[in-house]
């Protein structure tokens, strides 16, 4: 898994893969973890390139997030196409040969996301969507459903739309927000955006002057509620992501079981201030 948001949204994914591990310790079952680094020598598709080589065919079934750069994903294709059997978390691939995938619904998210705003701002307001990255199907699908949410319900709010994924993201937020006084409400795609945004209107003195929907419950998000940068967080609940692909992962390696279908979602859900102590007792939050 990636490590460059492990204490965002991939920390929570980890939690979950080691906790079916350790159900499944009975199996004397070796597992290799192999921690990747988006963006650099060490990426997703270097990382499993180099098992490939080094392991090859004694690898009995492989989990991952699934891939969404081309280089990743014929990696991915060089242990479906030598009969290994290959499951995803958080992403889908199409063609990729996979088995199953275990991700969120992330057009009924982005939906979720953009009703609530909607029931939160008044007509005539703009509402921020910052959008992620054009590559990555969890956030251009969750965008593209908070999108069609506004546009299938005639919404009377002004979408302005922030793209782009990348650590600049927060002066550009900073100078959105400051150009556009009538955005009274915002929604980020992904762990890391929601940091950024949250940030950017810290810096800009608006803590409680709008609604902000963040994503993924982990520290940092918990203390900008708390805080009032963020006042509803959308959680897909990443542990169980992790946790069903490798039970998935499992029963076909052990007992033969194929997967009832090749997508299995994980519902989302919104996490208000009031209910924050109940996922901060679960344990659900990522340090």
């Amino acid at each position: 898994g990636p490590q460059e948001e492990n204490s965002y949204f991939y920390g929570s994914v980890w939690h979950g893969f080691r906790r079916c591990m350790a159900e499944l310790d009975d199996y004397n079952l070796e597992v290799l973890e192999l921690p990747y680094y988006p963006g650099t020598e060490r990426g997703q598709a270097e990382t499993l390139n180099a098992c490939f080589e080094q392991y090859g065919g004694k690898i009995d079934a492989l989990l991952t997030i699934g891939p969404t750069e081309d280089t990743a994903r014929r990696a991915v294709q060089r242990y479906s196409s030598a009969g290994t059997p290959v499951f995803f978390a958080c992403d889908d691939a199409e063609g990729c040969g996979r088995i199953a995938c275990v991700q969120a619904d992330h057009d009924m998210a982005g939906r979720i996301a953009a009703e609530l705003l909607s029931a939160q701002l008044s007509p005539g307001d703009a509402v921020l969507l910052c959008a992620g990255d054009a590559h990555t199907p969890s956030h251009y699908r969750m965008a593209a459903g908070f999108e069609a949410y506004l546009r299938e319900n005639s919404v009377p709010l002004t979408l302005v739309r922030a793209d782009g994924y990348h650590d600049k993201q927060e002066l550009r937020l900073r100078r959105t927000l400051a150009e556009d006084a009538r955005i009274s409400g915002a929604f980020s795609v992904s762990a890391r955006l929601s940091v950024l945004l949250a940030d950017a209107v810290a810096q800009m003195g608006r803590a409680g002057q709008g609604r902000v929907v963040a994503s993924d419950l982990f520290g940092e998000t918990v203390r900008n509620m708390e805080e009032g940068l963020v006042q509803n967080i959308l959680y897909k609940d990443p542990a169980q992501q992790g946790y069903l692909a490798a039970r998935l992962m499992g029963d076909f390696v052990l007992r033969g079981i194929q997967p009832p279908a090749g997508v299995h979602y994980v519902e989302s859900r919104v996490i208000f201030k009031s209910s924050l102590a109940y996922y901060r007792a679960s344990g659900a939050v990522c340090p």
